[in-house]
């Protein structure tokens, strides 16, 4: 079977290839195979520690002009050895090195004397920076014409910037040159998410249970009509799901889905965040955006699946204005 796509350098059609073969098991840096909807076919991994970046997401995009400008802090201290060395501490060592980025700072990150724009034609855009799965953002830097911005970082050894997410966007930027692709037939959630030292699994449920860790998962649905009730969050805190309604005797597409429980928050609609908002907006959030609506949730402790539904009843908006 031929399951593995690429996009051929000048082409925008997309052509079948045979699958990799265990020759290729470490990957291919600047690799760019993708299904037949253009999306990331495999693991995108740190070209430096191999940590797994993103997995079976990412859009292939090819870009032109300021679009396909990747800002670099440049270094002031010359020496490969000195860069490598200061990696520990947190700095940028992919095309420069540079320390975090100050907050504050209208040109280079503290430790920089300046930026350097590399051109990059192919790049992998993720929708959502919650759909990652290893990656650091930088605090807000402001390169030349670039507008305000957050470098992207490989979370384990700080390699970077290996791409970037405007302010206010919740989308990530990965110059596909950078990242190195493994076929996902290598995917190895034990090796590549390990629990921290000294922690195991029972200890992580019992977080889990007693409310010291929170839990992110995501649901996609094509349905209009989700079959849940919305509410203000008792803790003051978002908006949760407080009952599952049923329709003509049928239980909705969030129940039947299994992942959801009673008193998960919804904390983005489609990529955008719930933050500030009531239950009422982030209601017609959620009915007026197009479907395939993709729902991030957060869970904090343990809570008791109630097999009980409530009759479905349509949401009516609060009229504002005259």
């Amino acid at each position: 079977a031929c399951g593995w796509f690429v996009l051929a350098d000048g082409m925008s059609e997309i052509t079948s290839l045979c699958e990799p073969t265990s020759s290729e098991a470490d990957g291919v840096l600047g690799g760019r195979c993708v299904d037949t909807g253009g999306i990331n076919a495999g693991m995108l991994r740190c070209p430096r520690c191999f940590s797994r970046l993103l997995s079976l997401c990412g859009r292939l995009v090819e870009r032109a002009g300021d679009e396909a400008l990747l800002h670099v802090p440049r270094s002031s201290n010359a020496s490969a050895e000195a860069a490598d060395g200061a990696a520990d501490s947190g700095t940028v060592t992919t095309a420069a090195a540079g320390t975090a980025a100050d907050p504050a700072a209208d040109t280079a990150p503290d430790g920089a004397c300046g930026w350097d724009a590399v051109p990059h034609e192919w790049w992998w855009v993720v929708e959502d920076v919650n759909d990652v799965d290893n990656v650091a953002l930088s605090y807000l830097v402001t390169p030349p014409a670039a507008g305000a911005i957050r470098l992207a970082l490989c979370s384990e050894c700080r390699c970077g910037p290996l791409g970037y997410q405007r302010d206010g966007e919740a989308k990530v930027w990965f110059a596909a040159p950078l990242l190195r692709q493994q076929d996902a037939m290598y995917a190895d959630d034990a090796a590549d998410f390990p629990l921290p030292a000294g922690l195991d699994v029972a200890q992580l449920q019992a977080m889990l249970d007693s409310g010291q860790a929170t839990v992110a998962f995501k649901t996609t649905f094509e349905e209009a009509r989700l079959g849940m009730m919305l509410q203000d969050a008792a803790d003051g805190d978002g908006v949760e799901v407080t009952a599952f309604t049923e329709f003509e005797g049928r239980p909705g597409p969030v129940e039947l889905s299994g992942k959801v429980k009673l008193g998960d928050k919804v904390a983005r609609v489609n990529g955008q965040s719930t933050r500030g908002l009531d239950f009422a907006a982030v209601l017609e959030m959620i009915i007026d955006a197009p479907r395939p609506l993709t729902l991030h949730w957060e869970r904090t402790g343990s809570r008791p699946q109630d097999a009980s539904r409530v009759a479905h009843s349509d949401f009516k908006p609060i009229a504002t204005g005259p």
